[in-house]
C-alpha cells in the first residue's frame, strides 16, 4: 500500500507541475505527498482539533487562576474591614465571561461544524486512494454502491457529530472576542466546506482514476476551514503570550 501512495504521489507532483507553472516543483511535490499521506495529513488535522481543544482549556485555566488570585486579594482586604466576601467558582466565572455572538452567527458557526466532520470523513474514508484498505467502500460495498450509498454516509456522519458540533459555538466562541471580520470568516466556511465536500464525492465516482486538482483543493478547504474555525481560540492564546 505504502508503495502505491509513493507512485501516486509521483504521478500527482508530475500533474500538479504539468498543469501550472505557478507552482514551484518543491511545493507540488510536498501537497502531492501531503494529500496522498493519509496518516500524515490525517495525523494533522487532528493535531490542529487537539491543540485548540488543549489551548481552549489553557486559556480558560489561565482566566480563572487570574480572576481568583483577584478575587483572594478582595476577600482579604474585605475580612481586614469586616466586610462580607467570597471566591469565585468555575461556574460563576463563566457565567461572568460568557458572550452572545447572535443567533445567525450561532447557526452558521453550527452548520460549519457540522459540514466540517462530513468533510472529513468524505475526504479520508470515501475518497479510496487516501486509505486504500478502509474506507466506506471496503466496509460496506453493497451500501456504498447503492443509490443513495454517498448520502447515507454522510447522513451517519451527521447524526454522529451533530451532538458535539451543536456543543461546541456555544462553549468555545463564547468565551472569546470575535471581530466581524473573524465572524465573516467563520460563516464563509460553510460554502467552503461544501465544496470540500463535493469535490470528494467526484473523486469517490471515479475512482481509479485520480484528479488531482480538485482533490488538492477539497484539502485546502478542508483544512483552511479548520484553522479558521479554531482561529478565536489561537489568536486570545497568542495574545495572551505577548
Amino acid at each position: 500500500m505504502s508503495g502505491l501512495n509513493e507512485t501516486t504521489a509521483g504521478v500527482q507532483a508530475v500533474d500538479i507541475s504539468s498543469s501550472s507553472n505557478l507552482v514551484p516543483e518543491a511545493l507540488s511535490n510536498f501537497l502531492a505527498g501531503l494529500t496522498s499521506n493519509g496518516f500524515l495529513s490525517l495525523g494533522l488535522f487532528l493535531l490542529l482539533l487537539a491543540l485548540g481543544v488543549a489551548l481552549h482549556r489553557l486559556n480558560m485555566e489561565k482566566t480563572y487562576r487570574m480572576v481568583a488570585a483577584t478575587s483572594k486579594t478582595e476577600e482579604n482586604s474585605k475580612a481586614e474591614s469586616n466586610t462580607s466576601g467570597g471566591e469565585v467558582s468555575r461556574d460563576e466565572l463563566r457565567e461572568e465571561m460568557f458572550t452572545r455572538q447572535g443567533s445567525n452567527f450561532n447557526a452558521a458557526a453550527v452548520a460549519a461544524w457540522l459540514l466540517l466532520f462530513v468533510a472529513f470523513a468524505y475526504f479520508y474514508f470515501l475518497t479510496k486512494d487516501v486509505f486504500v484498505q478502509h474506507n466506506y467502500f471496503q466496509l460496506v460495498p453493497a451500501l456504498a454502491s447503492g443509490p443513495l450509498g454517498f448520502a447515507t454516509f454522510g447522513l451517519g456522519v451527521l447524526l454522529l457529530s451533530f451532538a458535539v458540533a451543536a456543543f461546541i459555538p456555544k462553549e468555545v466562541y463564547g468565551y472569546y472576542e470575535i471581530s466581524r471580520k473573524m465572524k465573516v470568516a467563520i460563516m464563509l466556511t460553510v460554502p467552503l466546506l461544501a465544496i470540500s465536500i463535493i469535490l470528494s464525492v467526484q473523486q469517490a465516482t471515479i475512482f481509479p482514476q485520480v484528479e488531482l486538482g480538485p482533490r488538492l483543493v477539497a484539502f485546502l478547504a478542508l483544512f483552511a476551514s479548520e484553522l479558521a474555525l479554531l482561529w478565536p481560540i489561537y489568536t486570545e492564546t497568542l495574545g495572551g503570550m505577548r
